[in-house]
């Protein structure tokens, strides 16, 4: 179900998104984890439905879809092969800025090809902190050198990029002179086959196998044409369209992992052994569903409410966003731990993919916006401002 009213429009998404993931994406799904293979084959089928050019306006080719509409399809798509879907959000993450302000040129190079399915981005922004390789909510990226005509990178290591190996282009993160503090974060968009993008290593994670989110190290000259927004300040200037969109759809894409076992367990649980019975016979049983499906409608009802207010043009700070995001996120995780325990043995055997659900859950707890740097800053927005 869905509490939350849908247009039409974003019911005809819904659905279609359901169909292309049934279709595509879960036949390959338990081969995409096991041999954590880049999911090319499911992306492709997203180009060919018109999806890399979601949130691309229809005035340039793009289908224009609202942040409401993103979320379902996202949704929709994870909750059968989580690694594709990660790929793709960071996609429409990556793309997001420059969709929505570019110059005349960038309309005709960048923004047009990718509404056709010409161009597929990733987002090449984490970085190596006192921390390690930790995500990490604190913000200093590498510098870049300004010389004629753009900008020169010089030895930049990003730490997880996802599609390392496939994107065309990388949204990248950077300040332009070492001299810039933190906050003035300037932003590239860098064409693959113009620099030297280098993987460093393979990418071989708990969970979200398939969506190699290996370091990076990037050398190579971009010219100014191909900077989003001004020097300094165009993260500041992205602030109403960036983050909200990089929030929705990680929730939507945890969110996922959490229905779509959900939904698996359902069908499962009704199914009967040789003796007649049930899972769902089980009064625990029966009980563990009713508060897993209460929990799954209820971050639905609250992400779809936070991404129709950002529609409407209401969303006044990034608070609502960011409480969707830990809430959509702790969500999946507890739901794909009591699923393991509900169906125990045969899950941890991996007769049934919950275990899968399970492992991939994990990741919005720590991936980009972190729940635990997440909270601290939904935390701080009450504190008196004396």
């Amino acid at each position: 179900m869905s509490y939350f009213p849908l247009t039409p429009e974003q019911a005809r998404w819904k659905v279609a998104a359901a169909e292309i993931a049934e279709r595509e994406l879960a036949p390959r799904a338990a081969e995409t984890d096991e041999q954590g293979r880049y999911p090319s084959e499911q992306l492709d089928a997203l180009r060919q439905a018109g999806l890399w050019g979601l949130r691309a306006s229809k005035e340039h080719g793009g289908a224009g879809a609202d942040l409401v509409s993103t979320a379902l399809v996202v949704e929709e798509l994870a909750k059968k092969c989580p690694s594709t879907t990660m790929c793709f959000k960071m996609h429409l993450e990556a793309s997001e800025v420059i969709c929505r302000v570019p110059t005349p040129d960038q309309v005709e190079r960048i923004v047009k090809p990718l509404a056709r399915g010409e161009v597929f981005a990733t987002v090449a922004g984490s970085e190596t902190w006192t921390d390690g390789d930790n995500w990490t909510s604190v913000r200093n990226f590498s510098p870049v050198t300004k010389v004629d005509g753009g900008y020169e990178i010089t030895n930049v290591r990003k730490s997880y990029v996802t599609s390392a190996g496939h994107a065309t282009h990388f949204f990248f993160l950077c300040r332009i002179g070492a001299d810039q503090p933190p906050s003035n974060v300037s932003l590239l968009f860098v064409e693959r086959d113009k620099i030297d993008a280098r993987i460093l290593e393979p990418w071989s994670g708990l969970g979200l196998r398939g969506n190699e989110s290996s370091p990076m190290l990037f050398n190579g000259f971009v010219p100014e044409t191909n900077r989003i927004g001004a020097e300094q300040t165009a993260m500041a200037e992205a602030a109403p369209l960036f983050p909200p969109v990089l929030g929705v759809t990680y929730a939507a894409a945890y969110l996922g992992i959490g229905s779509g076992a959900l939904e698996l367990a359902i069908q499962e649980g009704n199914r009967r052994f040789a003796d007649g019975s049930r899972r769902l016979d089980s009064t625990l049983n029966q009980r563990r569903i009713a508060d897993l499906s209460t929990r799954i409608e209820a971050a639905q009802t609250m992400l779809h409410s936070v991404s129709a207010t950002f529609d409407r043009g209401e969303l006044k700070s990034m608070v609502p966003v960011l409480q969707a995001k830990v809430f959509c996120s702790e969500t999946a995780v507890f739901v794909t731990q009591e699923l393991m325990t509900m169906f125990g043995g045969t899950a941890f055997a991996r007769r049934l993919p919950f275990e899968r659900y399970f492992r991939d859950a994990r990741a919005g707890l720590i991936m980009a916006l972190p729940n635990d740097g997440t909270y601290e800053t939904i935390g701080t927005s009450f504190l008196n401002k004396d």
